[in-house]
């Protein structure tokens, strides 16, 4: 994990940067919050408040490094005046309904969310001259799944299930804004990545939150789809590959979207079942699994290439997969005996990965 040349990289071109997070109080954004942060960043994040206190973005060490607007993304008009005092430089879009089966249950709120929310974001960025660089975080799952086929940028968009129909909304009208907006003043960086794990993810049917929790109520965890394959990577490469993107992208306006997928190596790609079975081995997790049947529709083979971003920025995901499952065990391990410094422990984390 040596990356000291990358970390001078990415110091020189985010350092002092005024950026714009929304989502930070989740997973993905509450880790990349830090990461800025250690990084010389000034954040802001907007974003709604989690419930579950053992979000990182719920401790207090969070709370004073990291200043948040608690507000739904389809409200984000009525702060307006606050986030233009602020004038940010970059935006990272990461606010959204992020779970399939969720989508099924509150289908409206899902488009809401994820279509009008985005949609109500891009309208304020006409105002925000300051903006120069937009990523809008999407997903894997944007594409129209050919089963057994690696998906590159340019397989065709689709959706079946809600989730999936309106992030790939989300990939187009981003994409509209670019090309009938924004061409001569502001990047788009549209991100296509999923499956991501690693520390601080505590959202309710996901595999590895599941995993942890189930083992410490000492029941069995239910796999839901245990022979779907996906491209499993841990959240500091992706991180990784959207530092990398920007740094070398983000100088100058490009006439069109950056559109890329971050994606794991080839023999990530590992059955629900598989991955499972790695984590059981370590001492800690006493647990098996069991089967559930589920009652919605979610593809069986989910195959992400990242030629691109390997090609066009020389990009490469740096964890192997066992690095990729230690890094993610050792969070939930630390967070379980000592909750109170798991702020401390996911800065060290991250200090390691970037060499800072």
């Amino acid at each position: 994990m040596k990356n000291k040349k990358n970390f001078v990289i990415y110091k020189n071109f985010f350092n002092k940067k005024r950026i714009l997070i929304t989502g930070n109080t989740g997973f993905v954004g509450s880790n990349v919050s830090i990461a800025l942060n250690l990084m010389g960043s000034e954040v802001l994040g907007y974003s709604l408040k989690k419930k579950d206190l053992r979000y990182l973005s719920n401790n207090t060490e969070y709370k004073k490094k990291i200043k948040t607007i608690y507000g739904d993304i389809i409200n984000i008009d009525n702060y307006k005046n606050k986030i233009k005092k602020f004038k940010p430089q970059i935006l990272i879009h990461l606010a959204s309904q992020p779970i399939v089966s969720k989508s099924y249950i509150q289908t409206k709120k899902n488009y809401e969310t994820n279509i009008m929310g985005t949609v109500k974001l891009l309208e304020l960025v006409k105002d925000l001259k300051y903006i120069k660089n937009i990523i809008i975080f999407t997903s894997d799952k944007v594409y129209k799944n050919l089963e057994k086929k690696e998906l590159s940028e340019k397989s065709s968009l689709g959706g079946d299930d809600p989730y999936s129909a309106s992030k790939s909304s989300q990939d187009l009208i981003s994409n509209s804004y670019k090309t009938s907006f924004f061409k001569s003043n502001k990047n788009i960086f549209i991100i296509r990545a999923g499956n991501i794990i690693g520390g601080g993810d505590w959202e309710k049917s996901r595999l590895i939150p599941d995993l942890f929790l189930s083992n410490e109520k000492k029941k069995n965890i239910k796999l839901r789809n245990p022979n779907a394959i996906r491209p499993w990577q841990h959240i500091f490469d992706v991180m990784d590959g959207i530092f990398r993107l920007v740094s070398k992208k983000g100088k100058k306006i490009s006439k069109n979207s950056h559109i890329y997928n971050i994606g794991p190596k080839n023999n990530f790609n590992l059955t629900v079942k598989s991955l499972i079975k790695i984590f059981l081995t370590k001492d800690d997790l006493k647990i098996s699994y069991k089967t559930e049947k589920i009652n919605f529709s979610e593809k069986k083979i989910l195959r992400l290439s990242s030629k691109s971003i390997m090609k066009n920025i020389n990009w490469r995901p740096k964890l192997k997969i066992n690095q990729t499952i230690k890094l993610t065990y050792d969070w939930y391990a630390n967070f379980f005996k000592n909750k109170k410094m798991i702020y401390k422990f996911t800065e060290k984390q991250i200090k390691l990965f970037f060499n800072i």
